[in-house]
C-alpha cells in the first residue's frame, strides 16, 4: 500500500451506466491499494446520474476506510454540465448539496502530485 503519494484513476470516454462496473472496479482497486486517490475526469465524453452516484459512493467508501479520494481538477466539460443540470453545482461551479465539497476540492499544494 502506498502511503504518501497520490494514485490517479483516469476516467475517459463514456462514464455512464454501461461503464459503471468497470469504473467502480478501478476505484475499488485504487482505494484498496492506496491511501490517497485522485480521479482525473477531464477526458469524460459522456456521463449520466450513474456517474455522479458512482463517484459519491467511492468518496463515501474512502471516508469510511480512512482514505482520501478527490478530483484531480475541478469538474469540466460533460461532467460539470451534468453536475449543474442535476443541481449539485450552480452555474458558477459552487456546491449546492451537502456533499458538494467533493466536486469543488482537488489536490492542494503540498498534498503530493498525482501518480
Amino acid at each position: 500500500m502506498t502511503r504518501g503519494s497520490v494514485y490517479t484513476v483516469k476516467i475517459s470516454g463514456d462514464a455512464g451506466l454501461r461503464a459503471a462496473q468497470d469504473i467502480a472496479l478501478s476505484l475499488r482497486q485504487a482505494l484498496t491499494g492506496h491511501d490517497r486517490v485522485a480521479i482525473a475526469t477531464e477526458a469524460i465524453s459522456g456521463a449520466d446520474i450513474t456517474t455522479i452516484q458512482l463517484l459519491l459512493a467511492a468518496n463515501r467508501q474512502a471516508r469510511d476506510t480512512g482514505k482520501s479520494l478527490f478530483l484531480a481538477a475541478p469538474p469540466s466539460g460533460v461532467l460539470r454540465a451534468l453536475l449543474i443540470e442535476v443541481g449539485c453545482l450552480d452555474a458558477n461551479g459552487h456546491p449546492l448539496t451537502p456533499d458538494g465539497d467533493f466536486w469543488t476540492q482537488s489536490a492542494r499544494p503540498g498534498e503530493g502530485k498525482p501518480a
